[in-house]
Parts: structure tokens; sequence; C-alpha cells
């Protein structure tokens, strides 16, 4: 048994997707008061996954979440629980695209992060700074790019970053990457800083600037639809197979045998 939570791209699906399987459609809010010892998968978008969950379906092996994210999902929790949690990723494409909107043929471009959607940035002249890399000396670029998963990059964009570089800045990263502070102080280094999320602090003062254009978490959606997009569904399905499976290779948090006593 499957439980879809959050019903937006799922109403979209076509008439052939998890046909062998038996499966459930809810929305975000939609009440999970019940027991289904037979739910083997939850998939949720941005539904939170909590202690109401884990009640509704005593016997989950996996939770799928179809966003880049994953902080809507307690993986302490599910660790004690031996419940795995992978993450389909589907927006990486329509990211980069909205990165790519902003980068000229003749740009320095400096990527920070070169997972799915960094690995997609089209420049002509690039470097890559992979986890790890010294990333506080850009002055050879004019343009720096922001592509890091949030877990363990708290303010990784500071002043030691942002006192050495002058140009423009374009980051999907969460609002933690970026410390706000560090850029209100170095904003006259900044062209235009185009931030797809922003942390509340400081941020009037930073909009006030005129130079920082904040989308609210909207980058993903840039000419994405759910309509007709098969290979989303295809994708979501086969991770669901391989779910069942427990054949996940790219898990956020695999799961062992379940031991019987």
């Amino acid at each position: 048994m499957i439980i879809l939570k959050d019903k937006k791209d799922i109403k979209f699906a076509p008439d052939t997707f998890l046909n062998d399987y038996e499966w459930e459609s809810h929305g975000q809010y939609d009440s999970l008061d019940f027991i289904n010892p037979n739910v083997k998968v939850l998939s949720v978008q941005f539904s939170k996954v909590g202690e109401k969950s884990y009640k509704a379906f005593p016997n989950l092996e996996w939770i799928i979440v179809r966003q880049h994210g994953f902080d809507n999902v307690n993986l302490e929790e599910c660790e004690k629980r031996n419940i795995g949690v992978v993450n389909t990723r589907p927006f990486s494409q329509s990211t980069a695209n909205w990165i790519n909107q902003y980068i000229r043929p003749n740009d320095n471009v400096a990527i920070v992060g070169y997972g799915d959607i960094g690995s997609k940035v089209e420049a002509v002249n690039y470097k890559v700074f992979k986890r790890n890399d010294s990333i506080d000396n850009l002055s050879e670029f004019n343009t720096l790019v922001v592509a890091v998963q949030p877990e363990g990059n708290d303010n990784l964009i500071n002043d030691s970053v942002l006192k050495n570089f002058k140009g423009k800045l374009i980051s999907v990263s969460r609002s933690n990457v970026i410390d706000n502070y560090a850029l209100h102080e170095n904003i006259d280094n900044i062209s235009h800083a185009y931030v797809d999320t922003l942390d509340s602090n400081l941020r009037e003062e930073l909009l006030e600037t005129k130079k920082v254009t904040y989308t609210k978490h909207t980058a993903f959606e840039y000419n994405f639809t759910y309509e007709n997009n098969t290979q989303y569904f295809i994708n979501l399905q086969t991770t669901i197979d391989k779910c069942l499976d427990n054949n996940i290779d790219n898990a956020i948090l695999s799961r062992g045998e379940r031991v019987l006593f």
C-alpha cells in the first residue's frame, strides 16, 4: 500500500500511474487519524512527517520526498524506526533554468555546489567549487552561483567570501547558507543579488537597497508544469518500485532488513 500526500502534482498523474499498486492520494492537511499496517511507502512533497504519520503507518519502510530538500522529515526519528528516506529531486532542470536566465555569455562564473542543479548551470567560462574547496578568494569572477544543500552549510557565503567578490550573486540555496549581515555589509560589492530564499534577518534592509531580487522560494517552478510531464511521474514510480524492492542506491537515509524476534 502506498500513500501520496500533497495533491498539487498527483492530480496531473497519467492514467497509467501506479496501476499495478494499491494507493491513495491525500491533501496536505487531510487527517491521517487511522491505522493502516499495510502502508510501506509514504510520499510527500512539502508536508511534514511527524508522530501522526508514524502512528498511522506502523510498518512504514520508506518515505519519498518529491522535492530537493528533506528538512520536512525528521531523519533521527526515521533512523530509530528503520525507515529509509529518499528524494526524487524533480526540479533540478527548472531551477537551473531559473539561474541560467541571469547568466550572460561573457560572465566568469564561480559555481558553489555541483549537484543535480549546479551541474545543469549553463556558463561558458566557469569554475566549480565543491565541498571543502576554499572559496575565500573569488576576485577573478564576476558571477557567483550558490547551489549547495542547507545541511552543514550555515553561513557558507560569509564576510570572508563576499569581501573578496565583486559582481552578481545568484542563489537557490536555503536561507541559512548566506549570512545576511555579511551580504548587507558588502552590498556595495554586489551588482545585483538574485536570491530565491532570503533569511528574515536584515531582509527588509537588503530589499531597500534595490540590489536584491527575492523570489520567495519559487525558482523551482520556473517554466515548470506538472501537466503532461510524464517524466516526472515516471521518475516517481521508478523510485517507488525501488523502495518496495529495497533497492535504493542513492538514499538520504538507508534502511536495513527488519529484524524479527
